[in-house]
């Protein structure tokens, strides 16, 4: 790693835990002298003229930008990698000291068994047999036999073709079947500021949607602060999906430090 990312990513670190410019002192210090001041201060300048730091005023500090925190979480987290054990006790407090929203819903996977097509006129129905449910949506021949190709396809891969394919009728269906497993928010009240920069993913988080469209991935909504992570958990030795949804200068790291850290 070049000195340069060396120092903005240790800038970035520093930065989302104490919530403050950067000074090159401080730094200096966090680097335990192994860099001068003034060296940190030429790659400061540098940084700044390549839109990944800026100076809040001629005599702070520096910040991040957005870019520069995307693409530093890009390289740190790895949803794939990640699975803790939750402490649903715990995970209050966690969200409260971090300042981050956590959705968790225990997964039921389950796979398309197959469609039966009842014609009766106006009252004709497509009951799409799942694993352990079924449900129901109006008999139309086209989409009869679009779910016949849908058969042995797990239920959130169909969500997601339905939404790519505006399949809105089957999309809600299975929304509201997949809704019936119940989803738990923590810190709930750190997504306010979301619904004002990106209202529609702040939405398909909490009606669930996200949790269909969004697996073992970040994302980024729109051209937000935001960051949504999505992996997997288990609850109590029980299978389950989580987002952990906040800005894009909290600290995760540490929360999912000290979120092994309570279960252990």
């Amino acid at each position: 790693m070049q000195k340069k990312e060396f120092l903005l990513n240790h800038l970035i670190k520093q930065y989302v835990k104490c919530q403050e410019p950067i000074g090159s002192e401080s730094l200096k210090s966090c680097l335990q002298g192994k860099i001068s001041s003034a060296t940190i201060r030429n790659y400061f300048k540098i940084l700044g003229q390549e839109g990944v730091l800026v100076q809040t005023h001629i005599s702070s500090g520096r910040v991040p930008t957005r870019a520069a925190l995307r693409n530093y979480w890009r390289e740190v987290l790895q949803p794939a990698c990640v699975e803790p054990e939750i402490d649903t006790t715990q995970l209050h407090s966690l969200c409260d000291e971090f300042g981050l929203t956590c959705a968790l819903r225990l997964a039921k996977p389950q796979k398309l068994l197959r469609v039966l097509e009842i014609e009766a006129g106006e009252n004709g129905a497509i009951v799409l047999v799942f694993e352990h449910d079924c449900v129901a949506i109006p008999f139309v021949a086209s989409m009869a036999r679009f779910c016949q190709e849908l058969v042995g396809v797990a239920i959130d891969d169909m969500q997601r073709i339905a939404q790519d394919v505006c399949a809105n009728t089957l999309a809600q269906a299975l929304r509201s079947l997949q809704s019936a497993e119940k989803t738990r928010f923590f810190g709930l009240e750190f997504l306010g500021e979301m619904f004002a920069q990106a209202p529609q993913s702040a939405l398909e988080i909490v009606n669930g949607d996200l949790f269909a469209r969004v697996d073992c991935a970040l994302h980024f909504p729109d051209s937000s602060d935001y960051l949504v992570i999505a992996h997997s958990a288990q609850v109590l030795g029980q299978a389950a999906k989580m987002l952990c949804i906040g800005r894009l200068d909290r600290d995760y790291q540490g929360f999912y430090e000290a979120l092994e850290s309570k279960a252990s």
